[in-house]
Order: C-alpha cells, then structure tokens, then sequence
C-alpha cells in the first residue's frame, strides 16, 4: 500500500516537473521536441504491434484505405464537370443562374485554352458594348455567387476571373 502511494507521489512530482519544463521552453524548442516525441511513439506502438502479433490488423487497414482513397481522389477530379452537370439541369450551386445573367457560365463549354472575346462575353453575360464598369459589375455579381469559399467551384471562379482579365486587358 505504501509502495503505491510513493509511486502516486512520484508520478505526480514528474507530471508537475515536465509540465514546468514546457511551460519555460522556447516554442520552436517545444515543437521540434513535440515532433520528436510522437515519430519515436509511433515507432513504440509499431514495435508493440510486431512484438504482440498485431501488426497484421494495421497492413489490413491500410490496404482497404487505398482503394478507397483512390476512388476518392478520382470523384474530387469530377467535381468540377458534376457542378457543371447539375447548374445546366437547374440544380446545386447557381441554379438558375440563366435568368440573372443572360446565361452566364451554362451555354459556355469548358477548354483549357485562352478565351476568346465572346467567349469571355458569355461567361461574364455582358454584351458587345459593355463597358469596363459593366465587366467589373458582372464579375463582382458572379463572384459571389460561385467564388469556392461560398460553394462554387475553383474551375468555375478561374474562369470568371479569365473572362474579367480578358475584356479589361489586365
């Protein structure tokens, strides 16, 4: 009873010690000493893994994660297409963006070249005689309907901000 007690008492005069030690320790001391402290206890856990025969549930897991992550990554490719997909039926981000706009972003097929005038025109949904407070205005008005932080897509904002640059010549 009383070796557990001591123990108690010594555990808690280390818990005390250690914690005034990171409270005085320089922050970029502290953080490379944080790093080293979990690589080495992952590489505890692993070592307690292979030596107690459980390593096995871990490649197990890791393997399933693969396929799943590449599905994943291959789903996040399309986003930007199925954003398109659904705004042209009428659904997701800008529904009914055609009657705002004059049809801005819907009638535009995407293309990784530069844009044409019309092009540009289409996508900002301004006329051939619009002038540079128009363009701005239109911008403006798309970006923040589609800008990505509002839920619209980064292809979808690159585009607008193409189109701007290329009827002002910025």
């Amino acid at each position: 009873m009383i070796l557990r007690l001591v123990l108690v008492i010594l555990l808690l005069a280390a818990a005390l010690w250690l914690l005034h030690r990171l409270r005085t320790m320089p922050r970029a001391l502290l953080a490379r000493r944080l790093r080293q402290a979990a690589v080495w206890g992952l590489i505890g856990v692993l070592v307690l893994a292979v030596l107690t025969g459980r390593l096995n549930p871990l490649f197990a897991l890791i393997g399933a994660a693969i396929p799943v992550l590449m599905r994943l990554l291959a789903f996040l490719r399309l986003v930007p297409e199925l954003q398109q997909i659904l705004r042209s039926l009428g659904l997701g981000v800008g529904a009914g963006a055609g009657s705002a706009d004059g049809g801005a972003g819907q009638s535009v097929p995407p293309s990784s070249g530069a844009l044409s005038e019309d092009e540009a025109r289409a996508i900002l949904g301004v006329d051939a005689k619009a002038d540079a407070e128009a363009i701005r205005a239109a911008h403006r008005r798309l970006m923040q309907r589609l800008h990505p932080d509002r839920g619209g897509s980064d292809y979808l904002a690159a585009r607008i901000n193409a189109a701007k640059r290329r009827l002002l010549g910025d």
